[in-house]
């Protein structure tokens, strides 16, 4: 992991959800969308470009805990 990364999450919609999904991002690259379903389970799904991204289980789940935190509030 490199000291240039910057993480952040973006709001994306679909008209076809209950609720919004999340992007988070990895300067311009998307790396996964995370949000909950219309049955209220909180999924994460990679993108395919991610492939061979390393990262500290500690920081995922950190970030993974943040962007459940962004669609908590949506809700």
């Amino acid at each position: 992991m490199t000291a240039h990364e910057t993480y952040r999450w973006r709001k994306i919609t679909d008209i076809n959800r209950e609720h919004a999904l999340y992007e988070l991002l990895d300067g311009d690259a998307a790396m996964l969308d995370a949000g909950f379903t219309d049955d209220g389970i909180f999924e994460v799904a990679f993108n395919p470009g991610v492939g061979g991204k390393v990262m500290a289980v500690e920081k995922l789940l950190r970030l993974l805990d943040e962007g459940r935190l962004l669609a908590e509030r949506e809700r």
